[in-house]
């Protein structure tokens, strides 16, 4: 349960645009190479090294959402290690994510903003 650790081959495609999201990723270790297809044509747009995240839409949004880019392993001539949380993990820890905003976002609209921050 929680988190697990991940190793992926040098080349090897971690998470592919237009799949379902379903977990969340940090690199402990080497570099994932970001796509995005648009139309025929894919196109690079980053690399990510070690203490970068993807995939944190997956936490924050409906089993719906699709990824948004293809994320593959690079490693620079090693494997990419990451620590991987799923969706289902998250929400069994700390709730839905997506209830939780919701209900902030409500409150936050009946903040009494008219009272400045006082600052001793």
């Amino acid at each position: 349960m929680a988190t697990q650790f991940k190793e992926y081959s040098q080349g090897r495609v971690i998470v592919r645009q237009g799949d379902v999201g379903d977990a969340f990723y940090v690199i402990e270790k080497g570099c994932v190479d970001i796509f995005i297809r648009e139309k025929s044509e894919t196109h690079p747009v980053a690399t990510l090294k070690a203490g970068d995240v993807f995939g944190e839409k997956a936490l924050l949004s409906s089993d719906s959402d699709v990824r948004t880019a293809t994320c593959v392993a690079s490693g620079r001539n090693r494997e990419v290690k990451c620590v991987v949380l799923t969706k289902e993990d998250f929400v069994r820890m700390l709730g839905d994510l997506e209830i939780v905003l919701w209900a902030a976002a409500k409150s936050h609209t009946s903040i009494d903003r008219s009272t400045p921050c006082r600052h001793s």
